[in-house]
C-alpha cells in the first residue's frame, strides 16, 4: 500500500485500512459476521484499487487514482455499517 497516494482517498483511507483488516480477519476465521454480498463488494473494491490497469490506469496524473477513490467511496457507502460493526468488534476482541 506504500505506492498508493493517500490524497485522492482522504477520509476513505481509514475505511480502506479497515477493509484490509476485515478481509484478513475473515480469511483467518476470526470474524464471520458479514454477508457474502458485502464481502464481495469489499474484496472487489480492494482488487480494483490495487489493480494498476483498471478503467483509468493509475499512471495517468490526476485521474489515475480518482476512479479508484470513486469505487472505494461506493464500497464504503454500501458497507459502512458492516465496516463500523467490524471496527467495534476489533476493539472488544483485543
Amino acid at each position: 500500500m506504500g505506492s498508493i497516494p493517500k490524497t485522492p482517498f482522504k477520509e476513505l483511507w481509514a475505511y480502506l485500512q479497515t477493509m484490509l483488516r476485515l478481509i484478513r480477519a475473515y480469511y483467518r476465521g476470526d470474524y464471520r459476521q458479514i454477508s457474502m454480498a458485502n464481502l464481495v463488494i469489499i474484496i472487489g473494491a480492494i482488487i480494483y484499487v490495487l489493480d494498476p490497469w483498471d478503467l483509468v490506469p493509475d499512471f495517468i496524473p490526476g485521474l489515475g487514482f480518482m476512479d479508484d477513490a470513486t469505487v472505494l467511496a461506493f464500497a464504503v457507502q454500501k458497507t459502512r455499517e458492516t465496516l463500523d460493526d467490524f471496527t467495534a468488534w476489533e476493539t472488544t476482541a483485543r
